[in-house]
């Protein structure tokens, strides 16, 4: 075997062992490998396009595209470049880009379920598109897999839902979302939750202490259901000049879930601990504390940055551990009508972390979990919530967004009811709304699908709302 062949080889061995740690989010071990395939070879398409994934994830979404684009050059019939560029050109609101990548890829790939979905969540569809027939025309073919019907399901739901034919759409949802099998422990969340408040950190037995001086920013935490409006909060919020937008982060969950270890370790609850116990758990508090303010400020905030939004909205779990860890964050609650942020997780195929959303009967029980867990923390001395009404911020902008910058200690700027000018990444499900000034077609789009809501309804404790139907009509 010549020289050349061995190294190929390799190379192709390091790939598959970077990728396995890419995949596993390994980014730090996987970009080594990587490099070090690009210092061999400077123009490897495969290790191009994956790093450039890397700095996509790592919030360096130019550096990203600028690799993919090297590794097009090489490999222009690679559909998953085009796939994956797309994404970060709608991260960075380069619209009409993505929407052409996307576009591209199922050109390319005409049975890339995700490609349609991707370009399907960006465009807002008209009748007579034809996009749908293409769509289920790749339905139509019998050796799909059930990921790339998934994919499919979501994106015919989706131009249904545009164009007003609720009823079929939702039977696409229903069909996506029971072909993406995932599996969710309504127990096991359940008594997770429990654990949380019941190892929570006594404050009457640890010296909880205040955040010290200092000039470097502190955070504000946006909380509630996914699809509720955080993400909107949050452009607005980093749309002030002292305020930046960090996203969604899990450097929270991170210490949090570590911290709930330590005190468990203790083998005592609040209030029943020693002297010795309590003084190893204001250690643990404040090693938690430290380990998430450094991992918050190692980013290129700028300056003048007061506050650090970290907006991952299941961090309303970690907040009787956060009165103990950060007792000077801000922290801001965005709630939306329970039919409205359900259904808006039933249509949204959520990568990771969401998978109660996949189901309407786990998604009753999680809201009113949640519900719950969020009563028992405003109950709680020591953690100062403001509430942000979804339905309240698209009918009163000004006044609602007033008293959240007053919340926050920040003076009003204009630029903050002008959000959708602030050029930011953002990555999640709301990029397309953060980028558009308030509308209206969001509230009470439940409506739409009453009947098929009952039973959710139910569990939601909000039956009353459902209209009443006699014979298939409306009252």
């Amino acid at each position: 075997m010549t020289e050349p062949i061995v190294q190929k080889h390799a190379i192709k061995d390091r790939l598959q062992q970077a990728l396995m740690l890419h995949q596993a989010g390994k980014l730090a071990n996987a970009e080594t490998l990587y490099q070090g395939i690009l210092d061999e070879d400077s123009e490897h398409p495969d290790a191009l396009h994956l790093l450039g994934l890397i700095r996509g994830e790592q919030g360096h979404a130019v550096m990203g595209i600028e690799l993919i684009e090297r590794a097009l050059l090489k490999r222009p019939l690679a559909a998953a470049y085009h796939h994956n560029i797309a994404g970060l050109y709608r991260r960075l609101g380069q619209m009409a880009l993505a929407k052409a990548r996307f576009q591209d890829a199922f050109a390319l790939k005409p049975d890339y379920g995700e490609a349609y979905q991707g370009y399907a969540e960006m465009v807002t569809f008209q009748d007579q598109d034809p996009f749908l027939k293409v769509v289920e025309q790749q339905l139509s073919d019998p050796n799909l897999n059930d990921q790339t019907r998934c994919y499919l399901h979501f994106s015919a739901g989706k131009y249904l839902d545009d164009t007003t034919d609720y009823d079929r759409a939702f039977q696409h949802y229903e069909l996506a979302n029971r072909l993406a099998a995932r599996t969710f422990s309504v127990p096991g969340n359940r008594q997770f939750f429990q654990d949380l408040v019941y190892w929570q950190p006594d404050l009457q037995s640890i010296a909880v202490r205040a955040a010290p001086e200092s000039s470097e920013p502190m955070p504000i935490f946006v909380v509630g259901m996914p699809r509720s409006g955080t993400s909107l909060v949050e452009q607005i919020l980093a749309s002030h000049s002292r305020v930046f937008g960090a996203g969604e982060l899990n450097d929270l969950a991170t210490v949090s879930i570590e911290l709930v270890r330590r005190l468990k370790q203790q083998s005592a609850p609040a209030g029943a601990r020693s002297a010795q116990s309590s003084r190893q758990i204001q250690a643990a508090v404040e090693r938690a504390r430290a380990n998430y303010l450094q991992a918050l400020r190692n980013r290129d905030y700028g300056q003048e940055t007061q506050w650090i939004v970290d907006k991952h909205p299941l961090n309303f779990r970690f907040l009787g551990l956060l009165r103990a860890m950060i007792p000077g964050a801000k922290i801001v609650h965005v709630r939306r009508h329970p039919l409205d942020t359900c259904l808006s997780c039933f249509f949204q195929n959520f990568t990771k972390g969401q998978d109660y959303s996949f189901d309407l009967s786990n998604l009753g029980h999680f809201f009113t979990d949640y519900q719950r867990l969020m009563n028992h923390w405003s109950g709680l001395s020591g953690l100062n919530i403001h509430s942000v009404t979804y339905e309240s911020l698209i009918a009163s902008p000004q006044v609602v967004i007033e008293d959240l910058l007053a919340y926050c200690d920040l003076p009003f700027e204009p630029a903050c009811l002008k959000f959708y000018d602030t050029d930011r990444p953002v990555s999640t499900a709301s990029f397309n709304q953060v980028r558009q000034p308030l509308y209206q077609t969001s509230k009470a789009r439940w409506r739409h699908y009453a009947q098929h809501l009952g039973h959710l309804a139910k569990a939601l404790g909000v039956e009353d709302e459902l209209p009443v139907m006699i014979t298939g009509s409306r009252l």
